[in-house]
Parts: C-alpha cells; sequence; structure tokens
C-alpha cells in the first residue's frame, strides 16, 4: 500500500466512523461564538481561531492515530510495509484534517466580519492557523496510540500539553504565533521558527510511534 493510498484511507475511515464530528463541532461552536459579533481588527482577530486550533488539532491527532483498534492497524502496518510507512501515513492523515480545520478557521473571519480583511492579512492568519494546527498534531501524536496506550493517560497527558502552551508567553510555537497576531513579537520570524519547531514535533512524534510501535509489536 502507497503512502498516497494509506493517507486516503485513513482519512476515509475517520470520516466513515464518524470520530471526526467531536473535535469539529467543538470547532465549529466557539468560531461561531467568536465571530458573532465584531472580533476586532485583522490579524489581531485571529487570535482567537488560532488559540482553538491548537486543541482541536491534537484531539483530531487522537482520534486519526486511535481509528482502528489494534488488531485492524497491525494488518494495516503489513500491508503498508512497516511501522515508518504506516506511521508516516497516520501523521499524513492527521495533518489533512488538521490543516482543513485550519482552512476554515481562516475563512469564517473573512465571511462573517464586516472589517476588510485584505489578502496580506488572510495569508498572515492562514499561516498562524496551520501552524497551530500542525503544533496541535505533533502533541496529539505524541499522546495517542501507541505512545500512550490507555485512553486515561491519553486524555490527561494531551489536557496538560494542550493546557501547558498557554501561559508560557511568547514562547514557540503557540506562545509565539499568538504572540505575532497581537503585535507583541515580529511576525515574520515568529511564525517561520513557530513552524519549523511544529513540525519537528510532528516528526519527532512519528519517530516515537515507530520506535514504540514496532517494539511493542
Amino acid at each position: 500500500m502507497r503512502t498516497l493510498a494509506l493517507v486516503r484511507y485513513l482519512v476515509a475511515d475517520v470520516a466513515r466512523g464518524q470520530r471526526f464530528l467531536p473535535p469539529v463541532l467543538l470547532l465549529l461552536a466557539v468560531l461561531a461564538m467568536l465571530y458573532a459579533g465584531d472580533a476586532g481588527e485583522a490579524p489581531q482577530a485571529y487570535i482567537g481561531s488560532s488559540a482553538l486550533l491548537y486543541p482541536v488539532s491534537v484531539w483530531l491527532a487522537i482520534v486519526v492515530a486511535g481509528s482502528e483498534d489494534p488488531v485492524r492497524h497491525a494488518v494495516t502496518v503489513t500491508a503498508s510495509g512497516g511501522w515508518a510507512r504506516a506511521r508516516v501515513g497516520v501523521a499524513l492523515a492527521a495533518l489533512v484534517w488538521a490543516c482543513g480545520a485550519a482552512v476554515l478557521g481562516t475563512l469564517v473571519p473573512v465571511l462573517t466580519q464586516s472589517r476588510p480583511y485584505p489578502a496580506a492579512v488572510v495569508l498572515t492568519g492562514l499561516a498562524a492557523n496551520l501552524v497551530c494546527a500542525v503544533a496541535g498534531v505533533g502533541v496529539g501524536l505524541l499522546c495517542a496510540r501507541p505512545v500512550v496506550v490507555r485512553a486515561g493517560w491519553t486524555a490527561v497527558a494531551a489536557l496538560a500539553l494542550t493546557v501547558a502552551a498557554y501561559p508560557l508567553g511568547p514562547v514557540p510555537p503557540v506562545g509565539a504565533v499568538l504572540g505575532a497576531l497581537g503585535g507583541r513579537v515580529a511576525p515574520v520570524p515568529a511564525l517561520g521558527w513557530s513552524a519549523v519547531i511544529a513540525s519537528g514535533l510532528v516528526v519527532a512524534a512519528t519517530l516515537a510511534a515507530r520506535v514504540i510501535g514496532s517494539r511493542r509489536g
């Protein structure tokens, strides 16, 4: 099974099982509240969506990583050619869902707010949302099977790592993104370094899952 076919299968499997609905419905509900009235000047208006996309993407990554039971996942690992390709497929499928959520979070204020949203502002908001989404995927994969097996510990770890990101100030990736949108730090280097760190989280989580999963069988 090639990687692209594996990603399509995993994305479709999550869609068929409707496991995406709780995090996506949470995203839609909070976005509706955030942008029901005047959300303020852009790009500050994207602070809410970026802050929201981080925990939503953590949840989506956990959903994707746990969409198959251990027996089905063992078959998928064998069909895909081993743990390395299987875990890359899981990470890419999680990124598909999270990046889709990021695009949605970018478009909602453009469609609902009366203030103008120039293209440059929309691109900045999209970049910020994507970085937070990718960071969430990295954290979610670290908290999901096969790294953390028990559902209770997955929930505790995901909640702890999600909450810990907000009080640290402009620390990348999430804090720096929110600081850049709020004008507290320079946007280009903050978004750039945050994107690198967020991508590194996904790579590290994928490698950890590959090593731990292959050892556990």
